[in-house]
């Protein structure tokens, strides 16, 4: 018997900062649910549904009708307590996601929140735009100059360009939780180095059993990789005819899907490069005031932030 449930937490953010790890162990939990839904052929995980206003025109994928985003909650599970989802936008986008949650979902949803380093969580987000988007063509350095006048100038481009501003994190924190009465703020170093824990903590802020047994050897998002050229990039990600064709030719069939990935499309023995130290050094002076006052706020030392 199937029935449909609203998310009583959500995992805000921030990208690149393990969110799509946390939603694939706590999913493993009978008492969890959060959902993933195919559209258009292919399989989601964020729905984005609470930040639609700021989003939509930016993004190929999402729920943008409150009927469509009330039936991805529909399960067949049995004796579910936590029920939520994952959007990494919703935290960059606070003022309007905190809005909707209030709207939509209620003033006692539970909120997670996942902090990385914001220079590595810069680099990571870059690449991972590199990998994923058509319109990243430029050298980080060169993305980190123009990113607002780039971001208000094409109003097509992925709010993941973002860079340096979706890791301003005080006030998008501060805002969670002068809102809502059950914020966890969670720092990627933490979830790195023991992850059992971390989400064992996770289950008891969302009153399930946290003795669940569940298997961390999957790590899901996970970069290191990039394209062989920019010719295969173009190919794969561009829009128009051509790669609705070639999802069409593919999608039938999952073994080839996967062979052109590896052995045309990808390169995943390619290592990402270094940050360079001079660049790791403006994005430092350029946080220090923020992870100042984020330390205070959630009451952790995150001077190490500074020195890496």
């Amino acid at each position: 018997m199937t029935k449909k449930l609203l998310p009583n937490f959500l995992i805000v953010g921030a990208a690149k900062s393990g969110t799509s790890s946390l939603h694939y162990y706590l999913n493993q939990h009978p008492q969890i649910f959060m959902p993933s839904y195919t559209k258009e052929g292919i399989k989601i995980k964020e729905p984005m549904f609470l930040v639609k206003d700021s989003v939509q025109n930016r993004v190929h994928n999402g729920i943008w009708d409150f009927e469509e985003y009330k039936n991805i909650f529909e399960t067949e599970k049995n004796d579910v307590k936590a029920v939520g989802e994952a959007t990494v936008f919703y935290l960059n986008f606070y003022e309007e996601a905190i809005t909707n949650i209030k709207k939509y979902l209620g003033e006692e949803v539970k909120i997670i929140i996942i902090l990385r380093n914001p220079v590595d969580r810069a680099y990571s987000a870059y690449h991972h735009t590199l990998r994923n988007n058509p319109h990243e063509d430029l050298e980080f350095e060169e993305a980190l100059k123009v990113e607002e006048i780039r971001y208000n100038e094409n109003k097509n481009i992925t709010p993941m360009t973002l860079y340096k501003s979706m890791g301003m994190y005080f006030e998008m924190v501060k805002a969670y939780k002068e809102n809502f009465k059950n914020v966890k703020v969670i720092l990627y170093d933490d979830f790195e180095k023991n992850t059992s824990h971390v989400v064992g903590e996770v289950f008891t802020f969302l009153g399930v059993n946290d003795n669940y047994q569940i298997n961390f050897k999957e790590r899901v998002n996970v970069g290191g990789w990039n394209w062989k050229n920019n010719t295969a990039k173009g190919l794969y990600l561009n829009q128009g005819v051509l790669k609705k064709a070639l999802k069409k030719i593919v999608m039938p069939f999952p073994g080839l899907k996967k062979y052109l990935k590896k052995n045309l499309f990808e390169n995943k023995k390619m290592v990402v490069p270094e940050i360079n130290e001079y660049t790791r050094k403006y994005l430092q002076d350029f946080y220090r005031e923020d992870i100042f006052n984020i330390s205070k706020l959630i009451g952790r030392d995150l001077s190490n932030w500074l020195k890496q």
